[in-house]
């Protein structure tokens, strides 16, 4: 469906993806974020499917269509190639997907798709909601198809994979006006279906949340992103918590303000989730790097000040006791840690110094852990930790390592979360 303000369009399914291949679409949204190319028996051209974050498709939508770099890297003197995927929203800093070229059949076949001059384009979100299709042509100049045709590729440990994908980026950051020219082109030429559709979501599954109504809405553009991303970071969250122990929007039981966006009491824990999001429109993502910097801080700072009010109503109340809606829950505090989670738009590497003065400041108000994350953090962390008890280490691997360094990291998942406990592969 496609919706304006008032009123919801039927929109022509056949040339949705999520449509015409009921049976393919979980093997095919099996994997994380990123950039996949496959054949259909039958078909002429191949498919090309992006899943990725709103604002990366969004990028897509304003820009025409993406860039891919063909970019050299190299790990201890062994020389390769990978691709970096450009999402323009801002011209010198867009958004990025690294994707690793190894020796294997499906990168054979991920080159030969780029050389046959049309793609079926489908963009997907992180909750494998369909939310854009394309047709779109190919350019690929001779330097990129010189570089794809005569690389060596290798097998990948997680050692050499985070290797070669720091020296991308670093390429990237330093890449050239001829560097940009040389960049394989993807340009969208027709849409498949209406761009501004309302995405309903009524899987069963992922509303048995305290407070869920019992399905959700979302959109591509967003002018007041607060509901729809507390909602997406339940569904996230719900891949490693039990649904009964997520509560949306709890409310303090004497004035009914609310306590936190998300709350998520186990037996162990009580996490108090402040959720700080932008609109998701082209007015926003066309703002300067700078001023993107900025939000980020100022929504770090405002995500703080709520933890901080939550806190206090935590330690004033005991036991706990706050409303979903109309019901009044309670329960005992005194044996679970409580925890701080400020969840954000993005943030930026080169200002985690000021991310951790800010939230040191918070640390020492209420001498209770916290610590702060973009929405794709917690995308890697939902997607890489096993369960709850591995979610809970990555938090306190973060949080101990501020307290010991004095600076917060940014953990890093790679080839080795790939797989469970017993050698599986995850996804």
């Amino acid at each position: 469906m496609v919706s304006n303000k008032n009123q919801i369009k039927i929109f022509d399914t056949s040339l949705m993806f999520s449509s015409r291949f009921t049976g393919l679409l979980p093997e095919v949204l099996s994997y994380p974020i990123g950039l996949y190319f496959f054949r259909m028996r039958g078909e002429s051209f191949p498919y090309l499917i992006i899943k990725a974050l709103h604002q990366f498709i969004l990028s897509a939508k304003m820009a025409g269509g993406l860039k891919i770099y063909v970019v050299p890297v190299s790990h201890k003197g062994v020389e390769t190639i990978g691709l970096i995927s450009t999402f323009f929203d801002d011209a010198d800093s867009p958004l990025t997907i690294w994707t690793h070229l190894t020796d294997d059949e499906y990168c054979r076949s991920l080159i030969s798709a780029l050389f046959q001059g049309e793609l079926a384009v489908h963009m997907f979100d992180e909750h494998d909601r369909e939310l854009l299709g394309y047709s779109a042509s190919v350019e690929v100049p001779l330097k990129s198809k010189m570089m794809l045709e005569h690389a060596k590729l290798y097998p990948l440990d997680h050692e050499v994979a985070h290797s070669l994908c720091e020296c991308g980026l670093k390429w990237f950051g330093l890449r050239t006006a001829i560097d940009d020219l040389d960049a394989i082109s993807i340009k969208f030429t027709r849409p498949f279906y209406e761009e501004n559709r309302v995405v309903v979501d009524q899987r069963p599954e992922f509303f048995r949340f305290h407070g869920s109504k019992g399905f959700s809405k979302t959109t591509l553009i967003k002018e007041e992103p607060g509901l729809f991303q507390e909602l997406d970071i339940i569904l996230l969250l719900q891949k490693i918590f039990k649904p009964e122990e997520i509560y949306h929007a709890p409310l303090r039981h004497y004035d009914k303000e609310e306590i936190a966006d998300v709350m998520v009491i186990t037996e162990t824990e009580c996490i108090l989730i402040q959720a700080k999001d932008s609109p998701n429109t082209e007015l926003i993502l066309a703002n300067t790097l700078k001023r993107k910097e900025l939000k980020a801080k100022s929504q770090l700072k405002e995500g703080c000040r709520q933890a901080l009010g939550a806190i206090g109503y935590l330690k004033r109340t005991r036991p706990l006791k706050f409303y979903i809606e109309e019901t009044l829950h309670t329960i005992d505090l005194e044996r679970r840690n409580i925890l701080s989670l400020i969840v954000v738009r993005e943030l930026f590497n080169h200002d985690y110094d000021e991310y951790g003065d800010i939230l040191f400041k918070l640390f020492e108000d209420t001498e209770l852990p916290c610590i702060g994350i973009d929405y794709a953090e917690l995308f890697q962390y939902t997607t890489y930790c096993s369960d709850a008890n591995s979610f809970i280490n990555a938090y306190f691997q973060v949080f101990d390592f501020a307290l010991e360094n004095g600076q917060y990291p940014r953990l890093r998942f790679g080839m080795n979360d790939l797989f469970r406990e017993d050698g599986s592969f995850k996804f």
